[in-house]
């Protein structure tokens, strides 16, 4: 991997895309992030990107400098040998300029604040190609949702559409990413623009706007650089419907907002380019378990899953499930081997992924101790089976922090937050490059395009 990625990722990382939402918004994108302020910033940020010469495990007790500086080599279990190697092609062919290379990720909290898969997405971007962010859930209707490298700000009107657990509707319609929005205000709006400053983000040459027909449904309005086009959502029977603007390669503004002539439903956008690259699609629903594909309506994400038509599917959930003692561990293992079968029935021909559960303790008992969760052992066992049953690869995201107590130690470096289940800006860069690491072993040395000839020039 040494050789495959740009020196300056995580640099490129800390700084965001975007300005804060106008007042009565919710934007998905951050403020600029301020840079590093002194010399041991900087050199925290050079560690993160520092690779040892030759593989070697990570000491299980290491200290806060040993956790940022160290990169524990994990390879991605894979008992079939193959399980990669659909996406490492894929990569292969973006590196030669015949094209691209797709992503589809999901997740929960660890993936909705798009920071470790942002991380992920501009490593690979700025080794293989930047071809675009790809696809975009609509509005930010949680705190943890956020989309890295590009610009996402909407009104707060829109009413929200996705699965709850103590929701009565065990499958609902919401698409790609698992969530929906619809509205027949015309006051309510959204709007997504490339970035201007950042590394990665700052062009693309196709919108794709989803939206789902139904008998009584409005028309959408959908601005791009100024220019309005009028959608209809109208049909004789509910079914979605892709709308693809094809633009100039380079810097743009989409606007959308119902014209107020009937409900409109909206799955999401995407914004991407034609040229060779690499294109991650993000999509976290917080609180979530791996079991949560099988509320969806499988007919409309199978379609989306199909448009999208990615070389490697990830799925990132088991840090929640951690805590579900009460569920018997077969229980979950049949609802794996479901989700995965709808997975295969989507895209046979790509490769797929688990990612395991990061490390999470018991709460501090009365002594202030927090005990290791014995739940964790029988959720990554069961991952790790489910996913050789299938021909997935499985990451273990636990032992990747340094196994059992790992979380413990990454709080007192500060690359976790002290919750305990979640981690740091940093810290998810830090995981980022482990599972980069992983998920690049098989791929020739020589395959990466060069990072002066993928990334824009910054100014």
């Amino acid at each position: 991997m040494q050789h495959r990625l740009a020196p300056l990722m995580l640099i490129a990382l800390l700084v965001s895309c975007g300005a804060a939402a106008p007042s009565g918004a919710a934007g998905v994108t951050q403020k600029n992030a301020e840079k590093p302020k002194s010399r041991a910033s900087h050199r925290r940020v050079r560690a993160l990107t520092q690779r040892p010469a030759a593989p070697r495990q990570a000491a299980a007790a290491d200290d806060g400098g040993g956790l940022r500086s160290e990169l524990l080599h994990l390879p991605i279990y894979d008992p079939s040998g193959q399980a990669m190697r659909p996406f490492h092609a894929a990569l292969a062919r973006a590196a030669a300029g015949r094209g691209q290379a797709r992503i589809a990720f999901w997740g929960a909290s660890h993936t909705a604040a798009d920071l470790w898969t942002g991380h992920v997405r501009r490593e690979l971007q700025l080794a293989y190609g930047d071809a675009g962010h790809g696809y975009m859930m609509p509005v930010r209707w949680h705190l943890g949702l956020r989309h890295q490298d590009v610009n996402v700000k909407a009104s707060t009107g829109w009413q929200v559409s996705r699965y709850r657990q103590v929701d009565p509707v065990p499958v609902g319609d919401y698409g790609y990413g698992g969530v929906a929005v619809s509205s027949d205000d015309p006051e309510q709006w959204i709007t997504f623009s490339t970035c201007t400053d950042n590394v990665c983000g700052r062009k693309a040459e196709v919108v794709e706007v989803w939206v789902r027909n139904e008998p009584k449904g409005g028309t959408l309005l959908v601005t791009i650089d100024g220019v309005t086009r009028k959608l209809s959502t109208q049909g004789k029977r509910r079914a979605a419907q892709e709308h693809r603007f094809e633009l100039p390669d380079g810097a743009h503004t989409v606007d959308i907002r119902p014209a107020g002539d009937g409900p409109v439903l909206l799955y999401g956008v995407v914004m991407q380019r034609k040229v060779p690259g690499v294109i991650l699609d993000q999509m976290g629903i917080p609180g979530m378990r791996g079991e949560i594909v099988l509320h969806w309506r499988e007919q409309n994400w199978r379609r989306h899953v199909q448009r999208r038509a990615p070389d490697l599917l990830v799925l990132a959930y088991g840090t929640n499930a951690v805590g579900d003692t009460h569920r018997p561990i077969r229980q979950f293992v049949a609802n794996w081997r479901r989700v995965l079968q709808r997975l295969k029935r989507a895209a046979p021909g790509a490769s797929c992924l688990l990612v395991g559960p990061t490390d999470r303790p018991h709460k501090a008992d009365s002594h202030g101790v927090r005990r290791h969760r014995q739940q964790q052992d029988l959720v990554i066992a069961a991952q790790k089976q489910v996913a050789a049953e299938f021909g997935c690869g499985f990451w273990d995201a636990a032992a990747a922090m340094g196994g059992r107590g790992g979380m413990l130690r990454w709080v007192a470096a500060g690359l976790a937050r002290g919750d305990h289940v979640h981690l740091s800006r940093e810290g998810y860069a830090l995981k980022a490059e482990r599972f980069l690491w992983a998920l690049l072993q098989g791929v020739p040395p020589r395959t990466a395009r060069s990072a002066a000839v993928s990334a824009p020039a910054l100014p």
